[in-house]
């Protein structure tokens, strides 16, 4: 019965090393907007057809409630065994990823569909530093692998891999990226989930993103403004003046 037992661990070692991984790629362009390009390969006994469909279903949802995301595709396929996901979204200004998945409150009931895609999509902090953006992005799988796989989901899983790219209009000023090439413009990140000990992925970049055009167009407001409230006060200062002569 153990030399059985051991023998199925090794069978599902082998199926959960060589199907998940996850490519991501995002494009953040000159005017401020941004698209993101996503597909995860995760093993067929792990998500059923119906989770698949529920999780297209969540995605549709999430990026269909803001006005400022563009869904391009959404799709799950099951290939040799793989259920692969792949998500592209075109985003008006960068700040729009940011809520691209709502937030739970504590305690609420949530399908493993749903726990999947945020656990995947993780979270994103864009700020804004002067005319330039800091983002953090933070991937934390281990929670939904012990949950659904098991607590040596990551010793079975060392070797499986996750890949983050990230093309820049402008080179970067700082960042924690495993390699960069074009002149400071593409970043990469590979992690793999044996060498994490169970921390997260966590990608860091700060660069002189543009502003998104409503930006701008506020801040001329704000000038205008300015310009109005000046010249008011000059005339007001000039009047008792007029009327002394």
């Amino acid at each position: 019965m153990r030399i059985v037992q051991w023998v199925l661990i090794a069978i599902s070692s082998l199926v959960l090393h060589s199907c998940i991984e996850g490519d991501e790629e995002v494009w953040i362009h000159a005017d401020g907007s941004a698209r993101v390009k996503a597909t995860y390969r995760v093993p067929g006994l792990v998500m059923t057809a119906a989770e698949a469909d529920e999780l297209t279903a969540l995605v549709a949802e999430e990026v269909g409630a803001d006005a400022g995301l563009r869904l391009l595709a959404n799709r799950v396929d099951l290939e040799r065994g793989q259920r692969v996901i792949r998500i592209e979204v075109e985003a008006a200004d960068i700040t729009r990823l940011e809520d691209l998945v709502t937030e739970h409150a504590p305690g609420g009931e949530r399908s493993k569909a749903d726990k999947m895609l945020h656990a995947l999509l993780g979270s994103i902090d864009v700020k804004a530093e002067g005319l330039s953006a800091s983002l953090r992005r933070e991937v934390d799988i281990t929670p939904l692998l012990d949950e659904y796989v098991g607590k040596n989901a990551a010793v079975l899983l060392s070797e499986a891999e996750f890949r983050y790219a990230v093309h820049l209009p402008k080179s970067v000023e700082r960042t924690n990226a495993h390699a960069v090439s074009d002149g400071g413009r593409t970043l990469r990140w590979k992690y793999r989930l044996g060498d994490l000990r169970r921390e997260p992925m966590v990608m860091e970049m700060a660069a002189p993103v543009p502003l998104p055009w409503w930006v701008y167009a506020a801040l001329g407001g704000i000038v205008v403004l300015v310009v109005v409230l000046l010249a008011l006060r000059v005339v007001r200062a000039r009047r008792p003046a007029v009327s002394a002569t």
